[in-house]
Parts: structure tokens; C-alpha cells; sequence
């Protein structure tokens, strides 16, 4: 099939999903661009879902008439126990473009959008109109989660207990649905990002484990054991959960990655990279299936971070390297940098400096890896790297030359702030502040900028080291030790 007839399908199949989907607000002429269908649905995943592999064992039955809702349906359910947000929304919306009426449909909408509460509360709404339609045990899912956003002016504490025992309730209620133990289990956890402690967390274990009896391969459980006990010294009690993670749900990347974590924290770095390399191949995947940008897709940056990490620990210097290099030449959106970007080039200068790779660091000198990233101005850190490597190389006048550009670079940010605190005193006076609060004013414009004076003074005094020793100088290069801030414990 030719590209541009594969392009008429998707826009067919776009434009009948999208023409299944109810009226759910009135609005006979939206803004171009805006849907038909409210608010909530501005947002978000715009193209037909399909239905994918590897998304989890997992079934919820709904009320539907429509098999293939209800397939949908079961992986929007995997996808949220995977935290793949955006993507669960696009299979819970592709359910109500099939069966519009299907209530629970809009409650994974909401569920969906757990980071975006005031278009999780709209989704919820619209559960809630077709409530009466669904069965006892949907009825519950949506009160649930429509009680908690009914009145977004209460105490949140209040609102997640409450949200805790509804589904506590759902549990004694229909004792066989184990993913309301699931969604209870990752309900308490997340509290305790939000000010409600977790009282024990063996507690919370042994609920998952009544999951696991079932389903040893539930995705969600295995997941969120790992983030459970991602804590202190509590990695080792979740080796079963971290060898199954993956593997319960392959086709999404961040189930991989959380087995990293395990192993990264246990110091089994060889079994750490082997999982954040198999989350990398899914989203590469996805990436071509979907025509997305890697820093479109949730935690790619954090992923291949963790991998060049894990890399550095198994002495692997060239293939952390290699895969930092990747980080920075992927595409970016718009003039923004992306976390890929900023990610890998940190990557990349640790990796060169770690390994003392002088001669690889120098040879970026001047490139797009090492180049600025918003402004014109060198940065003090890379400056001070490649000035390093020189040195290290016996090439002292490139050395000193770097030497001289960071100098350059300290005088004008010594200058930019004084002139920044003559402008926060000059505005105090116009504005006819008392003596004391003109010399805070100016004070405060002092500090503010203090940051990127003690920036450029920690580069100066790690290249200064290495001007030291390159000219047989190892008391002055002991004395600039103490000022170089930057400069980690194995180069220290």
C-alpha cells in the first residue's frame, strides 16, 4: 500500500471514530480545532487507537454490547497500570466512539488524566450522566472517582481517604475484582506523595500479593510493588515483582524501566541496563509505529538517562558515549531544548570526564554535543571540561585560552550583577522606598544572581587545577581543589 493511501485510511478511520463520539456539549460552531464533544476533548490523543500487544493480562467487563469496546476497554486498563497515560486515554476514547453510552468509558478517561485534574473532573461528569446505564460494580468506579472531584475546594487529604474506602468497599462488595485491590494498591501509595503517610507498607504488600495469588502476572501489581518498596533499603523485597514487570506487559516501556530501578538501587547494574535497554527498543518501537517524537513519550528521557548511568557502572564508557551523543541529535519540538537534550549532554561531559576520555572531549570542542544550548555565551561547565582535556593533552595554549573565555565570562556576569542591583536600588529610590528597603532591594538583586558567580568561580578553579598540574604546579593545584566544587569524588 502506498504512503498517501496508508495516510487516507488513518484520516477514515479518524473521521468515523471521531463522528461515533456523542454530543456531549452543545456547540454548533467550536473554534476551528476545538471538539464538538466539550471541553475535555480539545486535549489529547487525536487519531483512531488500535488495538496493541503486550498491554497487560488484565480484563475489567463493562457494560457494552461491543466486544470490541470491551477489548479496548481491557488494554486503556493495562496502559494506566503502566502509567501510559496519553495513550490510555486514546483507548478509552476509541471505547465511546463505539459504544457512546458506555458510562465506565469516560470514568478511564479521567483516570487517565490523574495529572490533569480540572479535564479528569469534565470526563468524570460525563460518567456520571450515564450512570444509570452501567451495572452496580461500574456505578462504584464512578462514584468513587466523581466524589473526589465534586468539590475540588475540599481538604485533598479528606478527598483521597475517602477515595481509599470507596474502594475498600469495592473489595468486600465484589470480592473477585482484583482490580479494585490493584487500584487500591496504587491509590495508597500515590497518597503518600500528597501528605498521608503510609502506615506499613508490608500492609500494602500483602493486598498486592491477594492480587499475585490470581494473576501472578498482573501488570499493575508488579508495577507498583516495585514503586512500593523503592524506598530506603526495601528494593530487595520486590526481585520477583522487578523479573515479571517487564515481561507482564512488554509492549509498554515504562514497565521495563521500573525493574531498572530495582536492580540499579541493588547494584545489579549488568541486570539494570538489560531492562532500561529493552524499555528503550519499545519506545523506539512505538516511536515509528506512531509517528511520535521520543520526548513526546512519557519518562524516554529519564530512561536513556538511567541507561548511560547503569553503562558508567559496568565501565561500558563508549557505549554511555554512543547512546549520550543519540540523546542530543534526537529531534526536538520547537525552539525548546527537550530533557533528551539536556539529559545527554550531562551524560555525555560525565561519561568523558569520569573515564578521563580526553582526548574523545577535546574533539567535541566546537561541535553542536558541546555547544550552547540557549545562548551565545559558553557554558562555564563544558568550558572548564574541554579546557581539562587540553591540559591533560600537553595542549596548554588551547588550555589557557579556555582559561582566558572562562575569565571572560566571569567579569561579565560580575558586571551583569552590579548592574542589576544599581537597577533594583535606582527603582527603590524612584519609588521612594525607605533607606533599609532600598538596601534590601538591592541586596536581593546581589543574591539572586549569586548563583551563576559561584557557577563560573567552580570552573574556574577545576580548570585552574588542571593548570596547575599541566605546568608542575601541585601546591597551587591543591589550593584550587578546594574552590572546585564540581569536580567528583573518583577525579577528586
Amino acid at each position: 500500500m502506498s504512503y498517501s493511501l496508508h495516510i487516507v485510511n488513518a484520516l477514515l478511520r479518524l473521521s468515523i471514530a471521531l463522528a461515533a463520539l456523542p454530543l456531549i456539549a452543545a456547540a454548533a460552531d467550536p473554534t476551528p480545532g476545538h471538539s464538538m464533544n466539550g471541553d475535555a476533548f480539545n486535549e489529547g490523543p487525536r487519531q483512531a487507537a488500535v488495538l496493541m500487544p503486550g498491554t497487560g493480562d488484565v480484563h475489567f467487563p463493562i457494560t457494552t454490547k461491543s466486544e470490541l469496546a470491551q477489548k479496548f476497554f481491557d488494554q486503556g486498563i493495562g496502559q494506566l497500570h503502566g502509567f501510559w497515560y496519553f495513550e490510555a486515554e486514546r483507548s478509552f476514547r476509541q471505547v465511546a466512539a463505539l459504544d457512546p453510552e458506555c458510562a465506565i468509558a469516560y470514568w478511564g478517561m479521567a483516570m487517565a488524566n490523574t495529572n490533569n485534574p480540572q479535564r479528569a473532573a469534565k470526563f468524570i461528569k460525563e460518567a456520571t450522566k450515564r450512570k444509570d446505564q452501567a451495572s452496580r460494580r461500574e456505578q462504584l468506579w464512578i462514584a468513587s472517582l466523581a466524589d473526589y472531584h465534586a468539590d475540588s475546594k475540599k481538604d485533598e487529604k479528606a478527598r483521597r481517604g475517602a477515595m481509599v474506602a470507596a474502594l475498600e468497599d469495592l473489595t468486600f462488595e465484589f470480592p473477585d475484582d482484583i482490580e479494585a485491590r490493584a487500584f487500591l494498591v496504587v491509590e495508597i501509595w500515590e497518597n503518600k506523595n500528597h501528605g498521608i503517610p503510609i502506615p506499613s507498607r508490608r500492609a500494602v504488600d500483602a493486598l498486592a500479593r491477594e492480587v499475585l495469588a490470581v494473576n501472578p502476572m498482573h501488570p499493575g501489581i508488579n508495577h507498583y510493588r516495585i514503586h512500593l518498596w523503592n524506598a530506603g533499603s526495601g528494593d530487595k523485597r520486590t526481585l520477583d515483582s522487578a523479573a515479571r514487570c517487564g515481561q507482564s506487559a512488554p509492549g509498554i516501556a515504562h514497565m521495563w524501566h521500573m525493574s531498572g530501578h530495582t536492580y540499579s538501587n541493588l547494584k545489579r547494574y549488568a541486570d539494570a541496563a538489560w531492562q532500561q535497554e529493552a524499555s528503550a527498543r519499545v519506545d523506539h518501537a512505538y516511536t515509528i509505529a506512531r509517528r511520535v517524537l521520543p520526548d513526546q513519550i512519557h519518562n524516554f528521557a529519564h530512561n536513556n538517562d538511567w541507561l548511560v548511568k547503569n553503562l558508567q557502572y559496568l565501565g561500558r564508557a563508549h557505549d554511555a558515549v554512543d547512546l549520550a551523543k543519540n540523546m542530543i541529535e534526537l529531534p526536538r519540538l520547537g525552539s525548546k531544548s527537550g530533557k533528551s537534550f539536556k539529559m545527554g549532554r550531562e551524560r555525555l561531559l560525565e561519561t568523558l570526564l569520569r573515564f578521563e576520555l580526553w582526548d574523545e572531549l577535546a574533539a567535541l570542542d566546537g561541535t553542536m554535543y558541546l555547544a550552547p544550548e540557549n545562548t551565545a555565551e559558553p557554558e562555564p561547565t563544558i568550558a572548564a571540561a574541554i579546557g581539562a582535556a587540553y591540559f591533560r593533552k600537553g595542549d596548554r595554549d588551547k588550555g589557557h585560552a579556555k582559561l582566558a573565555e572562562l575569565e571572560g565570562i566571569e567579569k561579565k556576569r560580575r558586571a551583569a550583577r552590579i548592574a542589576a542591583a544599581d537597577a533594583a536600588e535606582a527603582k527603590a529610590v524612584s519609588d521612594k522606598r525607605s533607606e533599609d528597603e532600598i538596601v534590601k532591594a538591592a541586596g536581593a538583586a546581589l543574591r539572586q544572581s549569586r548563583f551563576v558567580i559561584k557557577e563560573v568561580e567552580a570552573a574556574l578553579a577545576e580548570l585552574r587545577v588542571y593548570q596547575a598540574l599541566a605546568e608542575g604546579k601541585p601546591d597551587a593545584a591543591k589550593a584550587a581543589l578546594v574552590k572546585a566544587t564540581g569536580i567528583s569524588s573518583e577525579r577528586r
